[in-house]
């Protein structure tokens, strides 16, 4: 886990006392992961966490999405939405911001797949 934490620094061009803010949001996310026994595949992996790094920094900052009104979430199944909204909820109250659902949705997505790669390992 901590090579694929400084991978996502560097991903992210992060100082290490830029990302060391947000490790505990990254630890918050894998423990829910764990509690869910959801797996990414390795290169699925660092793209979810560096979403959800990106996604607690963006909190911080306040800094919204503009996605428009086009938010597919009826295309997301309720149980990836779901263990989305148990990973970022936190994230946005810890921040005190108000999220966009597009962030809900766009890291159900991700889960999603890595729940559709584990049925079919």
């Amino acid at each position: 886990m901590k090579d694929l934490l400084k991978n996502v620094q560097t991903r992210l061009k992060m100082t290490d006392e830029e990302f060391e803010m947000y490790l505990p949001d990254a630890e918050h996310a894998t423990k829910v992961l764990a509690e869910e026994k959801i797996e990414f595949l390795p290169d699925f992996k660092l793209v979810f966490y560096a979403h959800m790094v990106s996604l607690a920094k963006r909190l911080k900052e306040d800094i919204g999405l503009d996605c428009g009104d086009d938010c597919p979430e009826d295309e997301v199944e309720r149980e990836a939405i779901e263990v989305s909204e148990k990973i970022i909820m936190p994230l946005a109250e810890k921040y005190k911001r108000d999220l966009d659902r597009m962030e809900i949705v766009l890291a159900a997505i991700q889960l999603q797949l890595a729940m559709e790669m584990q049925q079919e390992n």
